[in-house]
């Protein structure tokens, strides 16, 4: 039993409903494939995305290469034309000289220069201006107001790059240009060196300034819409221009397309972040997950749904088994289903159609066999008592002592009265008390002196319920087998033992001899009574020895089971202490029983 209930203690802590078992089984099912395949798209599109970004970029990059070449060309081209002007050479050669009289820039000779110099720079609006540089410090423009007539060493750092280029195209990263009548910052320049054609004599140099939007537009006509940075170097990792967006981090993670220019020297570089890729998917994205936590959502109410349909009918059937746990036997549950379920149910109903049967043709016929069997226990005491007690009323008859036989009648009318009078099985402990206070008044008048009897059972005991005539047995065994030369005193006693009561008798009278402990036992707890073997071996007088004590071991463990009944104890020094374990039980009697004799007992 024990095993049962710890069993039933652990499936009821890991209880899980199967309803929330479905549950959760439907939500993983839909939501682990969604989420794996969900992944899987997401990094199959970023690393598409990643792939034609680099396809596109560097497809970009190249066009940006080839136009830079033909526009560097051009202004090449540009810076050449000097060269193939009479007029504007001999203007060179009057300069020719450093600190000679030809720093006097005549009208003629500014005429003609800004002349020449305005054609080259016409329709070319990314042009801020052309520029030529004389030996003996003039400067030609078109630029003619905001430009300065003469120039230094101070305003010229860039001079040097230039030369260095000996007549070839010096590309010049941003720099200042001092020679400005408000200087600017930031000027990118195509420069060269002009040399007599014969001689290679140095004869001036000639600058085109490139406004901002000068590389710009060359960008503009390729590149893709974006927000990476496109940046155009020169020698030495010089930055000649950086389009728009944010300055490359070390942080992040780039995708980069290059190309480099073998004629120029320039390299252009497109620098994607790959958290602007995420970026720009992130509206499909979003998109993609709203349609989909709405699908996840319809698919949950859909499983919720589902385990609904398929879980009420199982819980219908449970709810009946809960009814027939109680012992509703006529209960049936509803077929609504066509499936193993269905198959389940009507299962279900046979079985407890059947059980139905068998508790009516079996446990109904074991109880009446077991309420049988009580009474006969019951009724094989009375006979062993009644023959004594007559006996003594036939000697106090005889020796005509009126006044005690009159008590004697009294007393066993009162005891026939408990025990033939009433039928009931369960009395309180009081109305058994004041049954073995009868006995012992006869018992008494019998034995005299020899006997005395203490009852010490308080009085909260009274109600308690107990089956009849389970005490005077055990007094009656006392008086029968304990007796010897000296006094015997018997005490009967109650007591609560881990909430059953305990009713004991022990006396100290001759006690009992280990061997006849073993037979006792022996016979107290066997599972067939050994009546019919002891009349053949010992006579009628050896079944009675013990044969009350059994029976009323034999009523409890029929009434309670185990570990409810009788046992013996004989290690005290003198006699032996009889008790009896019952569950304590506080139930109620009716007025027409214990109560009824409990009256006749204080008339």
């Amino acid at each position: 039993m024990l095993r049962m209930l710890s069993g039933k203690r652990f499936n009821r802590s890991a209880y899980v409903p199967l309803r929330t078992k479905f549950i959760i089984l439907f939500c993983l099912l839909i939501t682990i494939p969604f989420l794996v395949i969900g992944t899987i798209s997401y990094k199959k599109y970023i690393a598409g995305v990643e792939r034609n970004t680099v396809e596109l970029s560097n497809q970009v990059v190249s066009q940006i290469n080839i136009n830079l070449e033909h526009y560097i060309k051009e202004l090449d081209r540009l810076t050449l034309a000097p060269l193939y002007d009479e007029d504007m050479m001999q203007i060179l050669r009057k300069h020719r000289l450093p600190g000679s009289g030809g720093t006097y820039l005549s009208t003629d000779e500014t005429l003609k220069m800004n002349l020449f110099i305005s054609s080259l720079a016409f329709d070319r609006g990314e042009i801020e201006s052309i520029l030529v540089f004389t030996n003996d410090g003039g400067i030609f423009s078109n630029l003619d107001q905001s430009v300065r007539k003469r120039w230094d060493r101070s305003m010229a750092e860039w001079m040097e790059t230039v030369e260095q280029a000996d007549g070839g195209l010096a590309i010049l990263p941003p720099h200042s240009a001092a020679y400005y009548t408000e200087a600017k910052q930031g000027i990118i320049s195509v420069a060269r060196v002009i040399r007599e054609p014969y001689t290679h004599a140095m004869l001036g140099i000639v600058k085109v300034d490139l406004m901002p939007r000068g590389f710009g537009s060359i960008v503009s006509t390729v590149r893709s819409s974006g927000s990476g940075l496109l940046q155009i170097t020169g020698k030495d990792q010089v930055v000649l221009y950086s389009g728009a967006g944010k300055l490359p981090d070390s942080r992040e993670s780039y995708i980069t397309a290059s190309a480099e220019s073998p004629y120029t020297g320039l390299k252009v570089t497109s620098l994607m972040p790959r958290a602007q890729l995420r970026e720009d998917a992130r509206e499909l994205t979003n998109s993609t997950l709203i349609v989909s936590i709405v699908a996840l959502m319809a698919a949950y109410v859909a499983a919720i749904l589902l385990s609904s349909r398929l879980i009420k009918p199982i819980a219908h059937l449970q709810s009946k088994m809960r009814q027939v746990k109680r012992g509703l036997f006529l209960e049936r549950a509803t077929v609504t289903t066509s499936d193993e379920i269905g198959q389940l149910t009507e299962g279900f109903n046979t079985m407890i159609g059947e059980i139905d049967r068998l508790v009516k043709e079996v446990y109904e016929t074991r109880l009446k066999e077991r309420e049988a069997e009580l009474l006969a226990l019951q009724s094989q005491i009375h006979p062993h008592f009644l023959y004594n007690t007559l006996e003594m009323v036939n000697m106090l008859a005889l020796q005509g002592n009126t006044r005690e036989l009159s008590g004697v009648v009294t007393s066993l009318g009162k005891l026939l009265r408990y025990t033939v009078g009433h039928r009931e099985q369960m009395v309180y402990v009081l109305d058994e008390v004041k049954f073995v206070e009868a006995y012992l008044r006869i018992q008494g008048m019998r034995l005299g002196d020899k006997l005395e009897a203490v009852i010490h059972i308080d009085s909260s005991f009274d109600s308690c319920v107990v089956p009849k005539l389970i005490l005077q047995p055990l007094i009656e065994n006392v008086i029968e087998h304990a007796m010897g030369p000296d006094k015997l005193c018997l005490t009967l006693t109650a007591s609560v033992e881990e909430e059953d009561l305990i009713l004991s008798v022990r006396d100290n009278g001759l006690g009992i001899t280990r061997a006849r402990m073993l037979e006792l036992e022996e016979q107290l707890y066997s599972r067939q009574p050994r009546a019919a073997a002891d009349a053949e071996q010992g006579g009628f007088g050896r079944i009675l020895k013990g044969f009350a004590l059994r029976n009323v071991h034999q009523r409890l463990r029929l009434l309670y089971g185990e570990p409810y009944g009788l046992t013996l104890d004989n290690t005290a020094e003198q006699g032996v202490t009889v008790s009896l374990r019952l569950p304590m039980n506080w139930e109620a009697m009716n007025d027409a029983g214990p109560a009824g004799d409990r009256q006749g007992g204080e008339e």
